[in-house]
Formats: C-alpha cells, structure tokens, sequence
C-alpha cells in the first residue's frame, strides 16, 4: 500500500460530526429541556410552598412546647404585609419585660429581654424566618376551612400587648397586616386557628384545631378539597 494511500485513510478515521449532525443533536437537547425545564420549575416551587408551611406547623410545635414548657403565653407571628418581607416567628409572653413589670411579648430568641425588645408593631426584633420566594401569605379563591372545627380565615391579628396598666396576653392594639395562633400556659391553643400561604397555584395551611393538634394542609388556589400534608 503506498504512502499516499495510507494517509488518505488516516484522515478519513479521524472526520469528526458533520454540521448537520450537530444540529440534530441540538435539537433533541432543546426538545428534552423544554419538556423537562416546566416540570423542574413546578417542583421547585412546590417545595418552596410545602417546606414553608412545613415550617410554620414546625414552630407551632415549638410555640406549644414553649408554652407549656415555661408554664407562659406563647404564639406564631406571622407578618402578612409587603411580599418578599413577610416572616413569621415565635414570641412568649415575658411578665417583667416591660417597664413596670406589666409584662409584654417578646421574641422567643432573646434570652434576656428588656423594654426595648417588647413587640407593639411588626418591625423585626430578632428570629424571624422569612417566606420563600414566591410565597406569600393568603388563600387565593379557597373558601373552606382544612379542619371543620376551625373557622375559616387567617388566625386573628397579633396584639400588641403589655401597654395597659395592669397587662395581658390579649391587651393592646391590633398589629396591622399580621395573625397570630396564641397558646396558653398548657400548651393549648386559645383558638383553633390557620395560617394560610400561596404561591398563586396552590394554597397550605398550618392549623392548630382547638384540642391543640397540629396538621398541616394543601389544595389548589380554588380548590375545595383540602389533603393533609
């Protein structure tokens, strides 16, 4: 076999993809990413709903436990105002935080609270854990309460409490743009109520019924059938 021939066949071995070949490639990549990209972002978003309403029926465990653990007050404070600053959180009631020993709410992650750190508004004050996001607080077109023993509806707003003379875990004002689930000293809710959040498709919910069970539940922003989570 001459020289000649021999390099002719070296160069054919090493031909790399022809264009078009590459085109066909690039094609069946973009049809797989664009089958695959929706579903991708659906169940990203959906982990962030479920993950923050997982984490809200989480603190209100921990809320009850504080509760009872400390033989106080304690609730869930959740901002529902402007999206992308809304939080929620734990508060207890401290009997001699206030000025005067009235007593007032306090967040949960203070150890050593003072005057300064009693919550009369929704400012932040320390330990918040904010909505993911694309999540927001609200319940869309729903209409049904998850539990039949629980009116439907965001829990009642936060009271700003110890600004009586005499103070109390209901004193004060409303907060405007927040609701609170309140548990008494044994660990028991005042009133069964809900926590709602949305990402604009589906609706959960972080309720504790009035025997201070605690559940967490989803449907789609019209739906009328609630699954627990």
């Amino acid at each position: 076999m001459s020289g000649k021939t021999r390099s002719l066949k070296r160069t054919k071995g090493q031909a790399g993809f022809s264009l078009l070949e590459l085109l066909v490639v690039i094609v069946i990549l973009g049809v797989v990413a664009a089958m695959a990209i929706p579903t991708w972002q659906r169940m990203r978003k959906n982990a962030r709903l479920s993950g923050d309403a997982h984490s809200i029926a989480s603190t209100l465990s921990i809320a009850k436990m504080r509760a009872a653990a400390d033989f106080t007050y304690s609730r869930v404070f959740l901002f529902t105002g402007t999206d992308q600053t809304q939080y929620f959180r734990v508060d207890v009631w401290n009997k001699t935080a206030n000025t005067g020993g009235t007593g007032c709410w306090v967040p949960d992650s203070i150890a050593s609270p003072v005057a300064g750190n009693c919550i009369t508004d929704s400012s932040v004050k320390g330990g918040e854990t904010y909505l993911s996001i694309g999540v927001s607080a609200g319940y869309g077109s729903v209409s049904t309460s998850p539990d039949s023993t629980v009116t439907f509806g965001q829990a009642s707003n936060c009271k700003g409490g110890g600004t009586t003379a005499t103070g109390s875990t209901t004193a004060g004002s409303d907060i405007a743009n927040t609701s609170c689930i309140l548990f008494n000293s044994r660990g028991f809710p005042t009133a069964g109520a809900g926590l709602y959040i949305t990402d604009g498709t589906k609706v959960f919910s972080a309720m504790a019924n009035p025997m201070g069970l605690i559940h967490t539940y989803g449907t789609t922003d019209n739906g009328t059938t609630w699954k627990a989570q």
